[in-house]
């Protein structure tokens, strides 16, 4: 690895292209090392006396940016299977072993993350080889910035990284908080955890992505939509109805959060044994998706399809109608849809796009939501704190317990006591 004193670098992102790509630094010093190379979009530079925790800004070679990152600084304290000159001569000083680790969040091509790594080089750490992230990856702490550091490795977005990162310095003191209410409080230690619990179903979108599908009948603008959403044109788009004779499926960032776009054939009668094929595919497709985009061709009376695809879409989760062609001269209101939002556009100008795309994070739950507040992003997590729910009316000490070894360390060390909890 390096000499004592030194500064180790590894890759904690699998390898390949990805959206994001973490590397991480460790050493006595590894915040004076990064801050040469990072230039932080406000304020001064990096330092660990200030408690920094997180900072936006560009990772530059001389000159040359060569990306824009995140940078989180912690200080990890270096376990027993980590073994060091320092953490050595530590020990023989009956002294505890900390080093500063500073984790660079880029996007994360294969060429970006090769130039972090030899600038880091350059400015004097020793870049690790593949397996030597076992030691590093992991510092000792609550299972919970385990999981965080972990699930950086596969953050789609930056602000699923920003998310990560907040959760991992904030979110195992906002536990240990609750932890101390459990006796004292009960009442108000299982409104706190229920609100943090509440985030994990938004918290999930946002680290696995969603899919958002696209469906209506022939001609009503779903392929002009979906070129409009992702910003290229990927689909064809013709005034001949059913163009469209199979699903299309593209992954696109909406404020942050990854969602794959699906573009379905248009629902009609048809004869064509392969239009009718795409069409049962397309309304399997849908059923899958967390949001439906109902879209109506607006210039035009209502179809017979469009009437049935309105019934039906009534019993649909996550559903939002768009009425299309808002442009148009003969431009009709919106028809009455019950309970569903309805959103008035048009694909081809743009109209109405920006309103189309908050109603769709608003039915995903970001309406309001911010990155920095306490919240689950693990099935683990979730589950655990469920069982810490159930007993907290019951066992109070039996909860503070599960919630201190299960949710916010390690389920194996969970001993029950109390009330057989």
């Amino acid at each position: 690895m390096t000499t004592e004193g030194g500064h180790r670098v590894v890759v904690l992102t699998p390898p390949g292209a990805g959206a994001i790509g973490v590397v991480r630094v460790v050493g006595p010093d590894a915040v004076s090392l990064v801050d040469q190379a990072f230039h932080p979009a406000s304020g001064g530079g990096l330092s660990a006396a200030q408690g920094d925790r997180l900072r936006y800004g560009h990772f530059v070679d001389g000159e040359e940016t060569i990306d824009d990152v995140i940078v989180s600084v912690t200080t990890r304290h270096e376990g027993k299977n980590v073994e060091t000159p320092k953490r050595r001569n530590a020990e023989t000083r009956g002294e505890e072993s900390a080093d500063l680790v500073v984790d660079i969040s880029a996007h994360g091509g294969v060429r970006v993350i090769e130039r972090i790594l030899q600038t880091l080089e350059r400015l004097g750490a020793s870049v690790g080889e593949p397996g030597d992230a076992v030691g590093l990856a992991w510092p000792t702490g609550s299972q919970i910035e385990h999981e965080a550091i972990e699930a950086l490795t596969r953050a789609k977005t930056e602000r699923a990284v920003r998310f990560l990162a907040w959760q991992r310095e904030n979110l195992p003191a906002e536990l240990e908080a609750i932890a101390l209410l459990c006796r004292s409080d009960p009442a108000a230690a299982r409104q706190r955890l229920t609100a943090i619990a509440d985030g994990y179903a938004v918290a999930r979108t946002l680290m696995e992505g969603v899919t958002v599908a696209l469906v209506g009948p022939p001609n009503s603008g779903k392929s002009t939509l979906f070129n409009r959403l992702i910003g290229r044109p990927a689909t064809v788009v013709s005034p001949q109805p059913g163009t469209t004779r199979d699903w299309v499926a593209e992954p696109v960032e909406m404020d942050g959060v990854p969602v794959t776009l699906v573009d379905t054939a248009g629902r009609r009668e048809s004869d064509d044994p392969l239009e009718q094929q795409a069409v049962e595919v397309s309304r399997r497709v849908t059923e899958r998706a967390e949001v439906r985009l109902l879209l109506l061709d607006g210039s035009q009376p209502l179809s017979s399809s469009g009437k049935e695809l309105l019934a039906a879409s009534h019993l649909w989760t996550g559903c939002l109608t768009v009425i299309n062609k808002a442009d148009a001269g003969n431009a009709r209101p919106a028809p009455n849809v019950g309970g569903h939002n309805n959103v008035s556009i048009s694909a081809l100008t743009g109209t109405g796009c920006d309103k189309l795309l908050s109603a769709i994070l608003a039915v995903l739950g970001y309406r309001g939501w911010v990155e920095s507040i306490p919240c689950l992003f693990t099935a683990r997590q979730a589950e655990a704190a469920a069982d810490v729910l159930s007993v907290l009316p019951l066992d109070p000490m039996a909860a503070e317990q599960r919630l201190q070894q299960c949710l916010i360390g390690r389920c194996d060390q969970v001993t029950t006591t109390g009330g057989g909890l």
